[in-house]
């Protein structure tokens, strides 16, 4: 397996198709560090950088979870269809 099949996979779920929920994830991260680095590199004293990073980390967390949520309710309904 090749380096960009391991990382193309990180954003399957677990049915083989691409995982929304893990890309905005991922994109959040990156828009974290982004954003950080910009407000650090600017001015840091005129930002609340506590409340952003409660705010992105908060966001990250509500996303895997409805991740999580999405998967057992998809488990559910292809164990409904396989019956």
């Amino acid at each position: 397996m090749t380096f960009w099949q391991s990382l193309i996979g990180m954003f399957k779920g677990a049915d083989g198709y691409f995982s929304s929920s893990k890309i905005m994830s991922f994109i959040g991260f990156f828009a974290f560090i982004i954003v950080s680095c910009i407000v650090l590199y600017i001015d840091p004293s005129k930002f609340n950088y506590e409340m952003f990073a409660c705010l992105s980390a908060g966001g990250a967390t509500g996303l895997r979870v409805l991740d999580k949520y999405t998967n057992v309710l998809n488990a559910r309904n292809n164990k409904v269809e396989e019956k």
